[in-house]
């Protein structure tokens, strides 16, 4: 079934389930083992997320079963059937997952920089994070996503973009106000900004592996052009 015209696989990811649900979907293990503790009851989806991961990446696109994801996270099948409804729930879910992972951690650089510094770290961050195996990854999974379920309505990777483009802006119209820089057109400055990081990061990808020098020297280069023609 595909899904509505609305549906959206990067919105914020909810919580997978109340601490009461968690504890009570391990069930049988539960009993086995004793209660489950509050933490681990809360811990579950994201430990069900990353098995799935793990399986990705080990077993590859063809080898991603239920039954693999049970094992990697030491839990009964069942326990995965009453959080997701088949492959297509979980892979939504495990994209979310992974991009809010990113945006944390991009955000976190340079929290304290100003403008030009805090988006000049933030790039290197991004382009090592991309040419990484977990981004490479992530750029088969949106890939096979977009294959096996995408439509006219539901692009996956066209959303991470539109949620990656949301993300700048808002770090953009605050580190403006915060430092006192004049930008014009926040919607249009983050495409740009986007647009030049992922030409670079397209680049460096086909000729070579990540190099933290030459990246730096790039990221130093394009950060004070960019900022240099936008604020002036």
């Amino acid at each position: 079934m595909k899904p509505p015209a609305t549906f959206d696989p990067f919105r914020p990811l909810n919580p997978l389930c109340t601490d009461d649900e968690c504890i009570e979907i391990e069930g049988a293990a539960a009993s086995r083992r004793g209660r489950p503790s509050l933490e681990e009851a809360q811990r579950l989806p994201v430990r069900i997320l990353e098995a799935g991961w793990e399986v990705l990446a080990q077993h590859g696109f063809d080898g991603f079963t239920f039954d693999r994801i049970a094992r990697h996270a030491r839990i009964g099948k069942a326990t995965i059937y009453s959080r997701f409804t088949g492959k297509q729930a979980f892979l939504d879910a495990l994209l979310k997952h992974k991009v809010e992972q990113r945006r944390v951690s991009v955000m976190s650089i340079g929290a304290d920089l100003p403008l030009i510094e805090a988006f000049c770290h933030r790039a290197v961050a991004v382009v090592e994070m991309m040419l990484s195996p977990d981004g490479l990854m992530m750029e088969r999974l949106l890939d096979w996503c977009d294959q096996e379920f995408g439509d006219c309505q539901v692009n996956y990777r066209h959303a991470m973009f539109e949620n990656a483009l949301l993300s700048i802006e808002t770090e953009l119209r605050g580190a403006a106000a915060r430092d006192d820089v004049s930008i014009t057109d926040f919607p249009l400055a983050a495409r740009f900004w986007m647009e030049g990081l992922l030409g670079h990061i397209r680049l460096m990808g086909s000729a070579r592996a990540f190099d933290r020098a030459d990246t730096e020297q790039w990221a130093r280069s394009y950060s004070d052009f960019f900022f240099g023609r936008l604020t002036r």
